[in-house]
């Protein structure tokens, strides 16, 4: 049955399935999970289903390296030979590589390699960039899912696309592979403005991928360069892209000109992740962004404390969850049950209500907001800090204020503290577990009356976090 009409049983069958092989292979192939389902006590052979997998504690960036060395990233890697690829490759593969092996045997080995060496690496990251692998195999699926997100955005082979994200990212490489899983013409000139003005002119685009917060400028440039951008028919804001953003970027459509018929869609890869999901042309963008059942297991998180959340999230304001990602039957990087950062308000898995696709929808994303910039600019994990003040004896509570300072609206993180008791020992005792945690301090600690903390102005993010605008 085709990926996208899948039922809610079969899906779930398929997932299962996809769930034992990929733990199976991630166990045995990364010396990271290696170590990790050991010191867990879960044998690999526990995990049989996605709900086996709810119970597996989530990863994220500083579990894997607390020090944010990107060369520790390596230990996400699969490295198997023939032995590795005979026991946890998915099955249709395997077959058509032994019937290769019997009727060819000098093609086997390549196969092999094809499907368990990394040959590829995307860079990708919140608190720090590091890189994620790709095999040959894991390429193939790329443009495969590429295609897929082509046809959600209702593209074709007809429409050609300027791309301009950071080479070498791994949103540069999902879309490179989506250009060429659907056989459409594709420049990817960089970042540079002059650089993407002259792509431009060289190839007029219909399909234009840019950087969410950037879309206005990068408009702008094109219109001012003398481009013609009356057949931009897509204008896709690459990372789940804010309602302001939103709306800045249809006020720039209208004002250069673009087609009558011009949509703004977000398309988006998670941090860890490499499959980009988008959102479907019928709904012009409200009904969330469409994963890839086959590949992707979307789940949920509390993001303060990283336990599971029990059903789906509330779409009722700072009761979501941070989204959790394994991603199945690719065999580079190891991404199993990994916190992405993001926040999601819900994931919808009813047909989708403009397209009709049957695949599990992400409502109300929130792009790395749990991984934010201090005033120094410096990237500040506050999930780490969630963790260090978290059940500590001495604090009756806390909240994390994420704002522009008052003086020069420069983003700054505040921890705000009610004691049990010693006000002076609990505070220092707070800022080095915070430190330990998040390899820094937040931009300040301030002490608080316990009945204070909940009037505390602000967005609520989680219910002890709060984002001031």
């Amino acid at each position: 049955m085709a990926w996208d009409r899948l039922g809610d049983k079969a899906r779930q069958r398929l997932q299962d399935q996809l769930v034992r092989e990929q733990v199976r292979a991630v166990a045995s192939g990364s010396a990271y999970w290696k170590k990790r389902f050991a010191d867990i006590g879960r044998p690999a052979a526990s995990v049989t289903s996605v709900d086996k997998l709810a119970s597996v504690p989530a990863v994220g960036e500083r579990d894997v390296s607390p020090t944010g060395d990107a060369a520790a990233m390596a230990s996400l890697v699969l490295h198997g030979g023939e032995k590795h690829f005979a026991l946890h490759t998915h099955g249709p593969t395997l077959r058509r590589a032994l019937r290769k092996k019997a009727t060819r045997s000098r093609d086997y080995p390549r196969i092999v390699a094809r499907e368990t060496r990394a040959t590829s690496y995307g860079w990708t990251g919140l608190g720090f960039r590091y890189p994620v692998a790709s095999t040959r195999g894991d390429l193939d699926v790329l443009s495969r899912t590429g295609a897929r997100m082509w046809s959600v955005i209702g593209a074709t082979a007809d429409d050609a696309l300027l791309a301009a994200v950071p080479p070498g990212s791994v949103e540069y490489d999902a879309l490179h592979y989506a250009a060429l899983g659907a056989g459409a013409p594709a420049l990817f000139p960089g970042i540079d403005p002059a650089e993407v003005a002259t792509a431009a002119l060289l190839a007029p685009p219909t399909v234009l991928a840019v950087a969410a917060a950037a879309a206005t400028q990068v408009l702008t440039g094109l219109n001012e360069a003398g481009v013609p951008l009356k057949q931009l028919r897509t204008l896709l804001l690459v990372g789940a892209p804010t309602d302001d953003e939103r709306a800045a970027a249809r006020r720039g459509l209208a004002d250069v000109g673009a087609a009558g018929d011009a949509v703004v869609l977000g398309v988006h890869v998670p941090a860890g992740g490499r499959l980009a999901w988008a959102e479907c042309r019928p709904s012009a963008g409200g009904s969330g962004l469409h994963t890839y059942p086959d590949h992707d297991l979307v789940q949920v998180v509390d993001p303060e404390s990283g336990d599971p959340v029990s059903g789906e999230p509330s779409t009722a304001a700072g009761a979501g969850g941070e989204l959790v990602l394994s991603q199945l039957g690719l065999r580079g990087s190891a991404v199993l049950r990994w916190r992405t950062g993001d926040l999601a308000a819900a994931i919808d898995t009813s047909p989708c209500p403009a397209c009709q696709r049957k695949v599990p929808r992400l409502v109300g994303v929130r792009r790395g907001a749990l991984v934010v910039a201090t005033d120094a600019g410096l990237p500040l994990d506050l999930r780490a800090v969630a963790g260090a003040l978290a059940g500590r004896a001495d604090l009756a509570d806390w909240r994390v204020v994420v704002g522009g300072r008052a003086r020069d609206g420069r983003q700054q993180v505040v921890v705000h503290l009610a004691p049990n008791g010693d006000a002076g020992a609990a505070t220092v005792g707070a800022a080095a577990d915070i430190r330990a945690a998040a390899g820094m301090l937040p931009s300040q600690l301030v002490l608080a009356e316990n009945g204070e903390l909940g009037r505390l102005p602000g967005e609520a993010l989680t219910r002890r976090m709060l984002l001031r605008r």
